[in-house]
């Protein structure tokens, strides 16, 4: 079987050392990095990544332009924005970045690790865009603009 690779990013050691233990509790193997330049240097080598949780916050780019970077090298990547901020601009943005799960912290990661455990990877990409926060999984609708009028 083929070596499950995923990528944590979080400037909070904490919260970084707690993702990685979840990671590895469902058999990824997992680089990590606590800014969005030492995930690019992690990555540097690797054809393949399937999964990446990056924090929104970091203290060299945003998590927004490190998900643009990892889309960009690796399309099918599973990639995970994680952030203490429930606000539908920044969700849309997350999404418009390239993300397929906008996860609220702390609440997302039992239900992210649920997921992981259950299903492979490649099923989970069937599922729609999803936001996980204290109320749970539910699926991303972007709004709706509506027409300009002059």
């Amino acid at each position: 079987m083929a070596e499950r690779l995923a990528l944590v990013v979080d400037d909070v050691g904490a919260n970084r050392e707690f993702v990685v233990r979840l990671l590895n509790g469902v058999k990824y193997k997992v680089l990590s990095g606590s800014t969005g330049t030492a995930a690019l240097q992690l990555i540097a080598l690797e054809d393949d990544l399937p999964l990446a949780i990056i924090d929104m916050k970091l203290p060299d780019m945003s998590g927004l332009e490190l998900v643009v970077h990892l889309r960009k090298k690796f399309p099918n990547a599973y990639l995970v924005v994680a952030s203490m901020y429930d606000e539908r601009s920044t969700i849309d943005k997350a999404f418009a970045a390239g993300c397929n799960v906008y996860l609220v912290k702390p609440h997302g990661f039992m239900e992210l690790y649920k997921r992981l455990s259950q299903s492979e990877l490649a099923a989970l990409f069937t599922q729609p865009p999803t936001v996980i926060d204290q109320y749970g999984p539910r699926i991303y609708k972007p709004h709706d603009k509506p027409p300009i009028t002059n």
